[in-house]
């Protein structure tokens, strides 16, 4: 079924929903709460995926500890054991990142020429998602990143604070320095219009609700746990005064967020950045991210590296526990590439790229020498993102797709 019969019957439907639980434009603009819970309904019935999270992983990997050969992971994916056992991740080998090592990080989640063009996050976000009051959600944990693109690059959020601001426009948002006047909880700014449509919903739809606002409620005390003063919203913190781990875990729970209350269907979370400038300050020994890659035959470095890329792979652990502990893992599609293959020579060959979630047949997938392009071209696929209004302004989706993927 192409675009035209697909997305707008899909939009027909949503409002028909909407039309016949009583719900006005009104109260629709008044909260994007509201839009999101008459999203999820229409979103119970869909029995293809319909959401993606991209994720971005620096420093490569070493092939023979990171690609099992049986049933047991190595050493540098041995946090994804319980995930791989149950068949859900397909780990791709023999994958290529073009333009692989240090540089142009946009081109993770882009085709080789990605100049002037949409990535594949903002892309999915303009065609799957364009039903939804976020077409994009970028994260990130380190303010250099620029992972996503448009016609230009677009810097990921780094302020935890900011990510909310945006996906629930609860005003503030820290912007420049210093800070913003006091805010009200996003549950009390949206809680008041949302009784409205209470009043319209049956009973299971009234516990998922409640349920969407428990999440945000505790996102947000997660936030005043790490805020001093948690009567004012902060300019975009810097990665040290929070901490990595601590940023990357909270960035991970607002992209759940965000897929879960359907207040986007494409998220994208940058765990660090290509120049590997950020501090890892849950390994070990707390140390630049970059210092183990260069220094693998100095003995003071042994094991570093190891733990490094082990580090990155428990966070896509938590990543995908998250998604399951909300039933996502059956509507959505985590997409994973890194900047680079074997670190040890720092160019595109053997790079690791993942594959979780929604229909993915579960083991190691061999790509053939195919890049990442080939990867997003499957994914894309099987979200339907070449129906979309924009599926081939900016994407050939004739090109090359990996085999085995999805069953």
């Amino acid at each position: 079924m192409k675009y035209k019969d697909c997305f707008d019957k899909e939009r027909r439907d949503f409002l028909r929903v909407v039309k016949h639980a009583g719900v006005s434009a009104g109260l629709l603009q008044a909260s994007a709460m509201i839009g999101g819970v008459m999203l999820a309904r229409v979103a119970e019935a869909q029995t293809t995926p319909t959401k993606s999270c991209s994720v971005f992983m620096p420093g490569g990997c070493t092939p023979a500890k990171f690609f099992p050969t049986g049933s047991t992971m190595p050493i540098q994916t041995i946090p994804l054991q319980s995930h791989y056992n149950a068949g859900r991740i397909a780990l791709i080998k023999n994958a290529t990142m073009m333009q692989g090592g240090h540089g142009v990080m946009f081109n993770r989640f882009n085709d080789p020429n990605p100049w002037g063009k949409q990535s594949f996050d903002v892309n999915l976000g303009k065609t799957i998602g364009a039903n939804y009051p976020v077409k994009c959600l970028n994260l990130g944990t380190t303010p250099v990143t620029e992972l996503s693109r448009d016609s230009v690059q677009i810097p990921a959020i780094t302020s935890p604070q900011a990510a909310l601001d945006i996906l629930f426009s609860g005003g503030g948002g820290g912007g420049g320095g210093g800070s913003v006047a006091p805010r009200k909880s996003l549950v009390d700014v949206h809680y008041a219009a949302v009784n409205e449509l209470k009043t319209k919903l049956g009973q299971h739809e009234k516990i998922k609700l409640d349920s969407h606002f428990n999440a945000i409620r505790e996102i947000e005390l997660a936030l005043e746990s790490t805020n001093p003063n948690p009567n004012t919203c902060s300019a975009p913190p810097n990665t040290n005064a929070i901490g990595f781990d601590a940023t990357s875990k909270l960035m991970t729970d607002i992209g759940v967020l965000a897929l879960s209350c359907n207040l986007s269907a494409s998220v994208s979370l940058a765990f660090g950045t290509d120049e590997h400038l950020h501090f890892l300050d849950a390994v070990a020994k707390p140390r630049a991210s970059h210092d183990s890659h260069h220094n693998q035959g100095n003995p003071n470095y042994n094991g570093f590296y190891d733990e490094d890329v082990a580090y990155y792979m428990s966070l896509t652990k938590q990543l995908i526990d998250k998604l399951e502990a909300k039933g996502l893992l059956s509507s959505t599609i985590v997409t994973q590439v890194s900047d680079m293959g074997n670190v040890d020579a720092h160019t595109g060959q053997n790079t690791p790229m993942l594959v979780a979630g929604a229909g993915v047949r579960g083991g190691v997938v061999d790509a053939g020498g195919l890049s990442q392009t080939a990867l997003f071209q499957s994914v894309g696929l099987k979200l339907r993102a070449d129906q979309g209004p924009n599926g081939s302004a900016f994407r050939n989706w004739g090109a090359a797709t990996i085999a085995g993927l999805f069953a």
